[in-house]
């Protein structure tokens, strides 16, 4: 029988040519239609956006990744101008003893080396503290000419780590004074690095001539012979003047005034709660926080400890709302309105930041403004390849920039000294809790804090600086102030990280 059927079977086929040629072009049709869409499908997995959810673990890997601070080389130099002049700046009771304090402070520190500056020549100071001290301290020590402040200041350019140079900043090329701004390229190279320096004054006279006296402090943003420096001034004379030559990313003191660790500052009525954004501020892993936080170590070491009013880490918060972005802006107005008592009243989306722009002198701030940025792609990427994702990696991805979002304003405080300011966030005027093009309400957000004006201070650099017959320094310090790479516009001051869980 299977024979047979085999045989008929083979005999039909045989006999029908066209019924065979049309089940051929079917079967090779279907066989087309299936690789069609087996290649659609391999392309729609391969270009679809996979599934994502945000975490806040993505965030705090990308802080850890770009939270960079900036450090000179371990080591400081003390370099002392041993020129006959000196003996008129140490003249008075007041100077001897802030020499003496220096030496104190300084001496005897492994890491610190001393050289004296005199006949054109650096030499090192290899002394005990005790010799120093002495050395130092006798006037018949100051007897030499043309101390080579110029070269001087090329070494500690070169050095890259934390100097004082001790000198009335008088070079001497040839049998004059030079007069010409020579400073001033050391000074730009030293603030374009990233470093401040910050110059301690007192006034003199020799043979008749009015002059200054400088300590030159040359440090980055950690102050770590600055404050030695300053620690030594202020125990013997603390009213001495003093000017903070700050670079573009010189650190501003910043401070907060939060009701808690926990919550940060966005509205809270009297009782703590946000009835506007309702920010997740529980304490948990996806909640609200500050990256910047108090530092101690459980066993009390004092190179592992800060006060809790200073806190360490990056100037940057998250925020997590509970609700979408039309309702925040609807209960901000609702908070607003006429019966609301004046305690609870909103007024900022984000307030209570406090920043000191009269810590440093170079610059007066004018302005700041908040620029908004989409970090939906950025926080893809850190989920998909974890820790093995590198900084360079994480700052090349396409961040697009987005406007009429979010406004800040900058205002003096009463309560706060001179020079602090407290920065506020607000709705744009024309924001209406959409975005256009393909920004997606629910991405995260990086708002950064940034100096949107500045004006370099002349007049009060020269009226620090000038010195009747000898212009080199002050010069010096305002060719410094000019350049672009010194002006602090643009410079980020603080970060916000927004993203609404709700759709």
């Amino acid at each position: 029988m299977a024979r047979r059927s085999s045989h008929s079977s083979s005999s039909t086929r045989s006999r029908n040519g066209k019924k065979k040629k049309s089940t051929s072009r079917f079967l090779i049709a279907g066989a087309l239609a299936c690789v069609i869409v087996i290649v659609g499908l391999l392309a729609w997995l391969l270009t679809r956006t996979p599934s994502y959810t945000f975490q806040r673990v993505q965030l705090d890997r990308y802080v850890e990744l770009t939270h960079d601070t900036h450090l000179l080389n371990d080591g400081a130099s003390v370099y002392v101008d041993m020129s006959d002049g000196m003996n008129y700046a140490y003249s008075t009771e007041e100077s001897k003893k802030i020499l003496q304090a220096i030496i104190n402070k300084l001496a005897a520190n492994q890491a610190i080396r001393f050289y004296g500056l005199a006949d054109e020549k650096i030499q090192p100071l290899d002394y005990s503290h005790t010799q120093l001290y002495n050395y130092m301290l006798n006037p018949r020590t100051y007897d030499k000419q043309k101390a080579p402040i110029e070269a001087t200041l090329q070494q500690i350019v070169s050095e890259n780590q934390p100097a004082l140079l001790m000198t009335d900043f008088e070079e001497y090329k040839g049998a004059g004074i030079e007069k010409a701004a020579y400073a001033k390229r050391y000074f730009i190279e030293w603030l374009s690095n990233g470093n401040n320096i910050t110059f301690y004054k007192w006034d003199f006279t020799e043979n008749g001539k009015d002059k200054h006296m400088f300590l030159a402090v040359f440090d980055d943003n950690a102050n770590r012979l600055n404050s030695l420096v300053e620690n030594a001034v202020g125990m013997t004379a603390p009213t001495t003047p003093k000017y903070v030559l700050g670079s573009h990313d010189f650190a501003y003191p910043t401070a907060t005034k939060y009701i808690s660790l926990k919550q940060g500052g966005n509205y809270h009525n009297d009782n703590g709660t946000d009835f506007v954004t309702a920010v997740i501020e529980n304490g948990g892993t996806n909640d609200y926080v500050s990256y910047c936080k108090p530092f101690a170590t459980a066993g009390g070491a004092s190179s592992g400890y800060a006060p809790l009013d200073v806190s360490l880490g990056a100037l940057a918060e998250y925020y997590p709302l509970g609700v979408n972005w039309k309702n925040a802006i609807t209960n901000a107005k609702r908070m607003q309105e006429a019966g609301v008592p004046d305690d609870i009243r909103y007024e900022h989306l984000l307030s209570d930041l406090y920043i000191d722009f009269g810590a440093q002198d170079g610059f007066r701030i004018d302005d700041v403004e908040i620029r908004v940025f989409d970090m939906a792609e950025t926080m893809l990427a850190i989920s998909e390849k974890g820790d093995s994702i590198s900084a360079d990696e994480v700052e090349r991805i396409n961040k697009p920039e987005v406007n009429m979002f979010l406004t800040a304003s900058m205002h003096t405080v009463k309560e706060m000294p001179a020079g602090w300011n407290e920065i506020n966030v607000d709705f744009d005027g024309q924001f209406d809790g959409s975005f256009s093009g393909n920004t997606n309400s629910t991405d995260l957000f990086r708002a950064n804090i940034v100096i949107s004006k500045a004006m370099p201070c002349i007049a009060e650099a020269d009226a620090f600086f000038g010195c009747p017959g000898n212009p080199s320094l002050a010069n010096s310090i305002k060719e410094t102030l000019t350049a672009a790479s010194s002006n602090p516009q643009g410079r980020i001051l603080y970060t916000y990280y927004i993203k609404t869980i709700s759709e």
